[in-house]
């Protein structure tokens, strides 16, 4: 039996925007757009783990002043529950932009983009993280 998988992720917005990465083909989530998120190590508190995985994925570096906006079941490909996921905010005056090449775990997607509310990816397995997104964007 797998243990339950406790991760973070942090959406970043820019004005009427927010970054959403899209998942290398090698990766869980295989080509779906999502946040930069992963997994909580020993000893991490949730916005701890939000801010490492989010400057390891992206080479962005985040402050710790992120709110805590949501939480979602993360499943498997048969639906089933495999953890959950805690969905931190950040708002920022600038227009960030990662640098996959230079983050150390930057092969977990093959861009990043931002989005507005219309153009926001469909997706069933990120419908629940959509929904929290576009709650932000109104």
């Amino acid at each position: 039996m797998k243990k339950f998988r406790k991760s973070s992720g942090i959406i970043l917005k820019y004005g009427d925007e927010v970054l959403l990465c899209k998942r290398s083909p090698e990766e869980s989530l295989p080509n779906v757009w999502s946040i930069p998120a992963g997994g909580m190590e020993n000893g991490e508190s949730p916005g701890q783990t939000a801010i490492r995985e989010f400057h390891e994925e992206t080479n962005i570096k985040v402050d710790t002043n992120i709110d805590l906006v949501g939480m979602l079941h993360t499943t498997n490909d048969n639906n089933l529950k495999t953890g959950m996921m805690f969905v931190f905010l950040k708002e920022s005056e600038k227009k960030e932009e990662p640098n996959l090449d230079k983050a150390s775990h930057g092969h977990e997607h093959t861009s990043c983009k931002y989005f507005k509310k219309e153009d926001l990816p469909k997706n069933k397995k990120t419908k629940e993280l959509t929904s929290i997104i576009e709650k932000i964007l109104k």
